[in-house]
């Protein structure tokens, strides 16, 4: 629901039963299953499959989803195998678009991947948890990546926080009868007894008019045949196509009303008018658009006008859901802990991480809750394994402080900076303007190391911004 839904990788699985009785020499036995991958290697294949969403080529995304996988799933893998290429080529360029349009940039911006975690998801697949960071949001996602016999593939990605499988939305988008049989002879008959009506009406005036031509001018009558000639062929083309193809795909998307209401409640969210997101959200649900999603979003809207009661009251509505959308039980866990209320917080946080997966705002937000608990060591477990989901180590140092500044530590937030000095990648001025060390601001153990004079690099170059 955040981002507007609407992708090949293994284009031909259905082929692995031939393959592997020309393997044998022409004797019958099942194809072997193919090995899960291990969890390092999906993750670098989802990586790459995010960041050419992010920033292209869009080919290489394309190519790692399993477009044949998905509408097997959706509609079986039965009836996908009767579709004819052309048909079944339709349906993957509509799988793709709908993949990229949900997790590319918006115009405009640049997005990058902020953190990633990998989990087993069964069946031989890995989760593997991204964080997509855009200008204006950051987007937990979870891709599941599993060894096709083409090699590895993308079977789907959750945006995870409002509950959306991509592909269970494309589904959604087919409707529920995208692909029926159709009568191969009779269509057959429709479309070739128009076209013969056709050529039967031009012959019928040859005939007529022939004779009371004079013999130089009757080669006009073979040229008013030429029409002749095109309806035969463009019946021949007709009756052949009904005849192969045995499943008709639906004339078109069924209509899904909510979309205008919904893209206009993310307009005026991001305008800051959380009265008129409320009532777009309202009209939206109304109009059938999934619920869990849709009380997530309105209790962002009403967190975003500062209301947290209301924030609160959206956000239980959106657990209740069927499915439930996860992020509420995190967005909880934050008004539980500006309320103070830090044992609640933490038994939220615990729900949502054992059904969302890790990712660093929430194990940070864990930290704080266990360290206002007086667990330290449960605090320290949480920072670390918050430090494991990012990349290099000034960053992970940069977020240990960010966390120890947010549980009012300074002491903690300065030791956890001061390696950073060394590298050159410590600036005091973005130190004081960056308000993720508001909690520690006046602080004696922070502004003097703020007010500290920064020692010059041995090249005398400036030190980097983190």
């Amino acid at each position: 629901m955040t981002r507007q839904p609407i992708a090949d990788a293994a284009r031909r699985c259905l082929l692995a039963a031939a393959l592997a009785v020309a393997a044998s020499g022409g004797l019958a036995r099942a194809a072997e299953p193919a090995s899960p991958p291990d969890a390092e290697e999906a993750a670098d294949f989802a990586r790459r499959a995010a960041l050419a969403a992010l920033h292209g080529p869009p080919k290489i995304f394309l190519e790692s989803l399993d477009a044949d996988g998905i509408m097997q799933r959706l509609i079986g893998a039965e009836v996908f195998a009767g579709l004819s290429e052309r048909q079944q080529e339709l349906l993957r360029t509509a799988v793709r678009e709908h993949f990229l349009q949900a997790l590319a940039a918006p115009q405009g911006e640049t997005g990058e991947i902020a953190w990633a975690s990998t989990a087993d998801a069964g069946h031989g697949a890995v989760s593997v948890f991204l964080g997509l960071r855009y200008r204006s949001t950051l987007l937990k996602t979870r891709w599941t990546v599993a060894r096709t016999r083409r090699g590895l593939a993308v079977e789907d990605v959750v945006l995870v926080d409002p509950g959306l499988s991509l592909a269970a939305e494309m589904g959604r988008a087919l409707g529920p009868e995208p692909v029926r049989r159709r009568n191969a002879a009779g269509e057959a008959r429709a479309r070739a007894m128009p076209r013969l009506a056709g050529v039967a009406a031009i012959v019928a005036v040859v005939l007529v008019f022939a004779r009371r031509l004079p013999p130089d001018r009757r080669q006009l009558l073979w040229i008013a045949a030429v029409p002749a000639l095109l309806f035969l062929v463009d019946g021949a083309l007709a009756v052949q196509r009904a005849l192969s193809e045995p499943y008709a795909l639906s004339d078109g998307l069924p209509a899904q009303p909510w979309r205008q209401n919904e893209k206009l409640a993310l307009a005026a969210q991001a305008q800051g008018l959380p009265e008129t997101a409320r009532e777009q959200w309202t009209k939206a649900l109304a109009e059938g658009a999934p619920a869990g999603p849709v009380y997530y979003q309105m209790g962002l809207s009403a967190r975003g006008g500062g209301d947290a009661t209301d924030a609160a009251a959206e956000f239980e509505r959106a657990r209740a859901a069927a499915p439930p959308a996860p992020g509420a039980a995190r967005e909880l866990a934050a008004i539980a802990l500006a309320a103070g209320r830090n044992a609640d917080a933490r038994a939220l946080l615990h729900r949502y991480l054992d059904d969302a997966g890790p990712d660093v705002e929430s194990l940070a937000a864990l930290a704080v809750a266990e360290t206002n608990l007086g667990d330290t060591s449960a605090a320290l477990a949480a920072i670390a394994a918050a430090r494991a989901l990012v990349g290099e180590d000034w960053r992970k140092a940069e977020l240990e402080a960010r966390i120890q500044a947010r549980a009012g530590n300074a002491a903690a937030a300065v030791a956890a900076l001061r390696p950073l000095e060394a590298q050159g990648k410590l600036d005091r001025s973005v130190l004081r303007a960056e308000p993720g060390y508001l909690p520690i601001a006046t602080d004696p153990a922070w502004v003097a190391f703020l007010n500290e004079s920064a020692p010059p690099k041995a090249d005398g170059g400036r030190p980097q911004v983190p």
